[in-house]
């Protein structure tokens, strides 16, 4: 589906929301962040089950046989998807400080996030070798002024 087609649908969304009754539109809201998280993280590699994911976020139960790591995957990225929609309802621009704080969102109980990282890395199996440190943290800066400059 082209972005064209986004349009139009947001379009006739736009039109009949009002006619849509909040408790319905609650129920789809809730789903969807539901399945958002479940195939977000599984993409990563958790195994929790849609199921799974549901008692982990709706009722705040742990799953038994699973690594924290996982639970704490799905409370995350609940967290961090709770947060941006926050940020978008108060029209705040994308900027460092907000990407930064979704990563410690993103890593809580995990690992340490929200910084960058001082040590090279690489990614297995890939031809791309990533920046040294301070060519990333200099890019990153970069893309932001960048960013800021396009949008006034």
């Amino acid at each position: 589906m082209g972005y064209p087609e986004i349009l139009r649908k947001k379009a006739l969304y736009d039109q009949a929301k009002d006619q849509i009754p909040d408790l319905t539109v609650q129920s789809y809201v809730k789903a969807f962040e539901l399945e958002y998280t479940h195939n977000s993280t599984a993409i990563e590699g958790n195994t929790l089950t849609l199921l799974e994911t549901k008692v982990v976020l709706e009722d705040g139960i742990s799953v038994g046989g699973k690594m924290l790591r996982e639970i704490y995957e799905v409370i995350n990225h609940n967290k961090a998807y709770q947060y941006i929609k926050s940020c978008i309802n108060d029209e705040k621009p994308l900027n460092e400080g907000i990407i930064k704080d979704i990563h410690a969102l993103l890593t809580e109980n995990i690992m340490v996030g929200g910084v960058y990282r001082n040590v090279e890395v690489y990614i297995s199996g890939a031809a791309h070798t990533p920046p040294v440190p301070n060519e990333m943290y200099q890019q990153v800066k970069n893309f932001y002024a960048d960013l800021a400059e396009r949008i006034t």
